[in-house]
């Protein structure tokens, strides 16, 4: 793919050249073989669903590691149903995947596990990856995180908040129900995107810096965001994400962006803990059912259930063994993976 190419083009790419170059780009930055590995797994989950937690990531070098590659991840207390952990500055993706690990472990034998870690201030991905990952293996899995400032809360136009995702994984049959949302009204990535393709944000969703409203993705990002609801409803579940994500897990409160310090809570929770899992399973489906089924009104097509749009999309870029990217962020890849190869 060539430079000249127009930016905003897209192109349909193998998704085996996708993965190697990703994973040779994240060497180039200075990841591990092994970290890299688990990065590009949550880097391509996203891509394949339009999520946009993928590879724009990479494209903007969002993931360059923030501190070491090399110290361990510090289990700092531990109990047979919980751990905490320092990430010491490990990147996001690779602390939250130990810790996912030590939850499925402690829920698996226990039935119940609460795993925080912090001492990060990096990207966690997108936290669908992580409750997937607590669904496939049979468990309820609840994940939240909160990063630096970037959300105002309702009535302000400062940003306190981070964007502060959450995300709930129930295993039910065929296919698990994946609810995946940031608190904002548009994840940061979201504005990201909008400034790379010179195209402007919707006019209620951030303040400039001035507590203005803006279209201009580049103001909002030196402004603050919206919750998602623009109301005192989101804004207070932003808060509720940044006392349990973040002062519960160790993690700062304020300065988080000089602080260096995010923090994510696990939550998973076996369906056997009371006894009888293939009751909640049924019944789980029932529901899911009942919404699938629901009375439409006359313009609505299909309802969707939580994380389907995304899987479909996955299903689909799959069975083509191939994702549609952008030109400008495929010849980033391409040329940031030329380095990485040198290193290996």
């Amino acid at each position: 793919m060539s430079s000249s190419s127009s930016s905003s083009s897209l192109f349909r790419i193998p998704l085996k050249d996708v993965e190697e170059t990703v994973y040779f780009s994240l060497i180039g930055f200075g990841h591990s073989q092994e970290d890299a590995k688990i990065i590009t797994e949550v880097m391509l989950y996203a891509e394949l669903r339009g999520n946009n937690q993928g590879l724009i990531k990479i494209a903007s070098g969002a993931v360059k590691p923030t501190g070491n590659t090399i110290d361990e991840i510090e289990i700092v207390y531990e109990t047979p149903v919980s751990a905490k952990l320092n990430g010491h500055q490990r990147f996001g993706m690779v602390v939250v995947s130990k810790a996912i690990e030590m939850a499925i472990a402690k829920a698996t034998q226990t039935g119940i596990a609460i795993v925080g870690c912090s001492g990060y201030a990096s990207s966690t991905g997108a936290l669908g990856f992580w409750t997937k990952r607590l669904a496939d293996h049979g468990l309820v899995g609840i994940v939240l995180s909160q990063c630096s400032e970037m959300v105002a809360p309702y009535g302000s136009y400062e940003p306190i908040f981070g964007t502060n995702p959450i995300s709930i994984g129930i295993p039910t049959k065929p296919r698990a129900q994946i609810l995946d949302m940031a608190t904002s009204a548009m994840a940061f990535y979201g504005l990201k995107t909008a400034e790379q393709e010179g195209i402007d944000i919707p006019a209620d969703v951030a303040y400039d810096q001035n507590g203005n409203t803006t279209t201009n993705p580049t103001e909002a990002m030196k402004g603050a965001l919206r919750v998602f609801d623009r109301h005192i409803k989101g804004s207070h579940l932003a808060l509720m994400v940044e006392l349990l994500a973040g002062a519960f897990t160790g993690a700062s409160m304020e300065n988080k962006t000089e602080a260096n310090n995010w923090g994510t809570l696990i939550i998973a929770i076996s369906p056997s803990i009371f006894g009888d899992s293939e009751t909640f399973l049924t019944g789980a489906m029932t529901m899911c059912n009942r919404v699938k089924d629901a009375k439409k009104l006359p313009d609505q097509k299909e309802i969707l259930l939580p994380g389907e749009r995304g899987d479909r999309l996955a299903a689909e870029n799959e069975s083509l063994q191939s994702i549609e990217l952008r030109a400008d962020i495929w010849d980033t890849l391409q040329s940031l993976a030329l380095n990485g190869k040198a290193l290996v």
